[in-house]
Formats: C-alpha cells, structure tokens, sequence
C-alpha cells in the first residue's frame, strides 16, 4: 500500500486546526492542569479521552458501587458529592478531577456518590484504554503518566489545605 506522506501531513494539520478549534480542548486546554504545557502536548491528551455529558440531577454513580476504572474530569458544570452516613460533602467544578482512586484500584468500590448539579461535561478515561496506550505508545503513555501525576498532584494540595482549614476551625484558630 502506498503511503503519500504529503497527504498524511495536510490531513494530520487539518485534524490539529480542526481540535484546536473546538471549545471543548479550549475549555481542557484552559484549565490548571494544563498550565505551562504545549498545545501538541495538550491536543495528544485530549485525545486520550471520551466525553461524557450527565443531565442535571442524573448520578455518575452511587457510593458503594462497583468501579468501572474511569477517571473522570470536570471540563464544565458542578457536581454534588454526598456519602450516604454524611450527606452532601462538597461539590466539584471546571477542573476537579474525581474517581482517580478507584481507576487506580480496581477491587475499590466508589467511596461517595457523585451527582450532577446542573448540565455536566466529562472527560472520561478508561483503565484498559489508559493501560493501551502505555503500551502501544510510549511517548504518550509518559505524557499521560505525567499528566496524571499533576492532577493526583493538585488533589493532594486541595486536600491539604482543606484539612487545615478545618483543623484551625475545629482548634479555634479562624483565619
């Protein structure tokens, strides 16, 4: 089969104008989590992922439930997080990544229920597509390795910071 790499070039270019034209990488490309990359770097992750659109007041899926090993990411919309001993927990918006530990550990059922607040966009990746793509490319597979690295990165910060929050509450030390 014959390969005309000049053709190859103009419809990957095309491909790229074509991403970077949609609000959606823009809204992904705007997010924390993507400061200081390239564009290229960027538009390869993108890729990487399914999106997913939830109605207002449809679960992403209850607490207790199994998991289907799917990190997911808030590109636009709010979420409500509730454990059923507590009730509502926290919410999350643009940027807040959510059920990275249960894409990491399969045996581990999803610890809260996540619930959408108003007309939510996902972008949703699979463990099985995840593991595919570390070993079909490995230039990617590192790209993505370290992308997740900087969101479990800012999950720990956020966690941190909210942990001391209630502690100066719970101590009496308001700032």
């Amino acid at each position: 089969m014959y390969i005309n790499h000049a053709t190859q070039a103009e419809l990957t270019e095309a491909f790229a104008t074509t991403r970077m034209a949609s609000s959606l990488f823009q809204k992904f490309y705007a997010l924390p989590s993507c400061e200081g990359m390239q564009v290229d770097e960027c538009m390869e992750l993108f890729q990487c992922f399914e999106v997913v659109s939830c109605e207002r007041g449809v679960p992403v899926y209850e607490a207790g439930s199994a998991s289907d090993q799917t990190m997911r990411l808030l590109i636009s919309g709010r979420v409500e997080v509730s454990h059923p001993s507590f009730g509502v927990c926290g919410h999350l918006e643009a940027g807040d990544v959510f059920s990275l530990f249960s894409f990491l550990d399969e045996t581990r059922l999803h610890s809260a229920t996540v619930k959408a607040e108003s007309e939510v966009t996902l972008l949703c990746l699979n463990r099985a597509h995840f593991n595919l793509i570390t070993v079909e490319d490995a230039r990617l597979g590192n790209l993505l390795l370290r992308y997740m690295f900087r969101l479990m990165s800012s999950m720990s910060l956020k966690m941190e910071n909210e942990y001391a929050a209630m502690h100066h509450y719970v101590t009496g030390r308001h700032c």
